[in-house]
């Protein structure tokens, strides 16, 4: 596999390039998992880059509402749906007495009344009613609206970006990957499942679990490992590697030697009723039009060992394109050893109580890999914080966990260096 070329990014303050140290060497200071000065830094970059947070077929109609929290900010954020169809986004709080506006995580019919004082918005953010309004002479209705939150879309998946005297556009941010994966089918798979956990460790470490296979034959023996895990790839290098600015890609193998197993009845009854997200051969590659196989930007190489393609966006959103659906990790800080991990698994809708069966089952089992990674995680955090290592080292077929890394110290000495001159 030919080495990936290196690019600049940019997150909306000038070109940077990834750490030349850490990509030549794949060492890593250990106290950026640790170190609260580190999660500061990370703290004001979740300020000011476009952040993954939903999707727009989440608020399909008009007058449709979720609530998504953005805690490293202390940030909760309305996303609305406009008589107009215009997705916005505005922060969750009242123009009154700063009281959290909307409770509830999700509803319809675009307005907004005030739990505390009854004040009312549209979804456009103006502020329609002041009960006793005589008693407020001095309020300016025109002024007291909602306070946006910049708020894009880029093939179905909504961004935000909290700083809005910024003016990076989600383009430019997405950088190469802006003209990737058009057209790609993803509203294809509609029917959906949410998972989620805290977990107490750092927010890198936990995207670094999703971000390499090396880890599979140890960790997860017992669940995924003979699905990836191969005789001529035992140890699951990608398939291909791209660094797309901030971001970066690659293309996750599948075992072509995988069989079903007659000791495992249930999975082998779940695997001939619906195509799995998991990696296994279910024959979907024998019709590569009815898949994301069939689009020109998946499977780049064109690989007859194809499992998936991974996409993790800078800093905190993971997106998979497999054989049988898609699925997305968002990992959200909160300390620097604690985040929120969320994931949404998409399917095509089950045609049948056997279909239905097997979704759950696949579920199951790539709920059962995650809690693999997840406890994992907690253990590392903990001893990591004894001081009694002060590096951590990458290897060359972990590239995506090294670049992310290279990332996000560019990034963490341009936001100090900011701070330093905003002093």
């Amino acid at each position: 596999m030919e080495k990936p070329v290196l690019r600049p990014f940019d997150l909306g303050t000038g070109p940077l390039m990834p750490d030349a140290f850490i990509m030549e060497t794949g060492k890593v200071d250990l106290s950026v998992y640790t170190s609260q000065e580190r999660f500061e830094a990370e703290r004001e970059i979740f300020g000011r880059v476009w952040l993954n947070i939903a999707e727009s077929s989440e608020i399909p109609n008009a007058g449709d509402w979720i609530v998504r929290d953005v805690k490293v900010r202390s940030s909760s954020i309305i996303l609305v749906r406009g008589k107009d169809m215009v997705i916005r986004a505005f922060h969750n709080i009242c123009a009154h007495r700063g009281m959290k506006l909307v409770w509830d995580d999700k509803g319809r019919g675009g307005k907004f009344s005030c739990p505390y004082h009854a004040w009312m918005f549209d979804s456009v953010g103006a502020l329609l009613h002041i009960p006793d309004e005589g008693c407020f002479p001095h309020v300016d209705k025109q002024a007291s609206g909602l306070t946006p939150v910049r708020c894009d879309t880029w093939e179905g998946m909504i961004f935000v970006n909290l700083d809005m005297q910024g003016t990076q556009s989600l383009a430019d941010y997405l950088g190469p990957v802006t003209e990737r994966l058009k057209g790609v089918p993803f509203a294809s798979y509609p029917y959906t499942a949410r998972v989620g956990s805290l977990i107490n460790a750092n927010w890198k470490l936990a995207i670094e679990a999703q971000c390499e296979a090396y880890h599979v034959r140890a960790l997860h023996a017992r669940t995924v490992s003979k699905m990836l895990s191969s005789t001529d790839n035992p140890f699951v290098h990608p398939l291909h590697t791209e660094f797309l600015g901030a971001h970066r890609m690659n293309s996750v193998p599948r075992n072509p030697d995988y069989e079903l197993s007659p000791e495992k009845l249930v999975q082998a009854f779940s695997f001939m009723n619906a195509q799995q997200m998991v990696i296994a051969d279910t024959g979907a590659q024998d019709k590569p039009e009815e898949t994301f196989a069939g689009h020109s930007d998946v499977n780049p190489i064109r690989s007859n060992l194809w499992g998936n393609d991974q996409y993790v966006l800078y800093p905190h959103f993971i997106f998979h394109l497999s054989l049988g659906g898609w699925w997305l990790h968002r990992f959200w800080p909160i300390a620097s050893d604690k985040c929120y991990w969320e994931a949404v698994y998409h399917f095509e809708q089950p045609q049948s109580l056997r279909n239905q069966f097997a979704v759950q089952y696949s579920l199951a089992l790539n709920r059962d890999t995650l809690m693999e990674d997840n406890l994992a995680l907690v253990q590392q955090q903990e001893v990591m914080e004894s001081g009694a290592k002060k590096i951590v080292q990458f290897g060359e077929q972990e590239a995506l966990c090294k670049h992310l890394a290279a990332v996000s110290e560019a990034a963490a000495n341009d936001a100090q260096a900011l701070r330093i001159a905003a002093e």
